[in-house]
């Protein structure tokens, strides 16, 4: 069972390290070409320039960190 469970753990980490490369790319991409980046939020599709949702992200992860 700690196998299973292990293995399941080391699996959803690559895959969140996987999601977070691609939106890096994402982002980087929307930047160089002054693209802004489509999100779901609120119920509602919006539109949001790549530096916005840079700064949000890093907030969100700043607060993640933190004990």
């Amino acid at each position: 069972m700690k196998n299973e469970t292990d293995r399941d753990t080391r699996m959803v980490e690559k895959i969140d390290a996987a999601i977070r490369q691609a939106a890096a790319k994402v982002l980087e991409r929307a930047k160089q070409t002054r693209t802004p980046l489509v999100i779901w939020e609120d119920d509602q599709i919006k539109e949001v320039s790549p530096e916005k949702l840079e700064m949000r992200i890093a907030a969100k992860f700043s607060a993640e960190s933190r004990p």
